[in-house]
């Protein structure tokens, strides 16, 4: 890719430059807040996360150089997600990482007919390899990753770009792990299936840990009431054995 881009405001970032591509990673507490923004959403409407996507990324990646088109969406309709002066971006906002890339890029010609770029965002999660643990970390453990199509990717072979940009993914996901620093020995960076029910599923297991905790604390205390108890006993047996 030739064209320029902007540099990012927001930290942590960090992108790489593949032939045909580039990758953007974002994994900051301003990703935490858009995480929270999905979430008061309430909905896993694609399109409300689509809009808060296109607003994060214009803020935080373009410094807000963008504008957005604010037109009600309407299955057949045609709109701008995001117009700068010298481009027009278009996004997609999915699940499960690279799962539904092939069947968006086997429209690429559609897409670019209107638009200089396409941007694809899906989201990754730092989980523990064993799946009986969890995160204890207050930090972000979400992370925002897109993929940057330009225009000439049209004119690829599908089958031989599709298997460039997983390749490239791969690498990328283990460089972002490093960046950020993940133990990978006991960490990864998994594909975050549907959003609102991972972070549902988040608050449950969170909530669970919370609880078990207050348990331990609650057996450590009747532990040491019993253990001063003994005591007691045993200071009374000695005295009584004295007289």
């Amino acid at each position: 890719m030739n064209n320029s881009k902007p540099v990012a405001p927001s930290r942590p970032f960090y992108s790489k430059e593949c032939k045909n591509f580039r990758f953007l990673a974002f994994w900051s507490k301003k990703i935490t807040k858009f995480v929270v923004q999905i979430e008061k959403t309430g909905t896993n409407v694609r399109v409300t996360h689509h809009d808060l996507l296109v607003n994060f990324v214009n803020e935080e990646y373009l410094d807000g150089e963008g504008e957005l088109d604010h037109e009600k969406r309407v299955k057949g309709s045609k709109h701008d997600d995001l117009s700068l002066p010298s481009k027009v971006i278009e996004f997609k906002f999915r699940s499960s990482a690279l799962t539904s890339l092939p069947d968006v890029l086997r429209n690429a010609k559609g897409i670019f007919t209107r638009n200089n770029f396409l941007y694809f965002a899906y989201f990754r999660r730092r989980t523990k390899k064993d799946k009986n643990k969890i995160i204890k970390t207050r930090g972000c453990i979400y992370y925002l990753i897109i993929i940057v199509f330009p225009k000439e990717i049209e004119h690829l072979n599908l089958k031989v770009l599709l298997k460039e940009i997983r390749k490239e993914e791969i690498n990328f996901t283990k460089e972002v792990a490093q960046k950020s620093g993940i133990d990978m020995d006991d960490e990864e960076l998994y594909a975050v299936g549907n959003m609102i029910k991972e972070i549902q599923l988040e608050r449950k297991l969170d909530e669970k840990d919370k609880t078990i905790e207050e348990k331990d604390k609650t057996i450590e205390q009747k532990d040491k009431t019993i253990e001063q108890k003994d005591k007691i006993i045993e200071r009374l047996k000695k005295e009584l054995n004295g007289k």
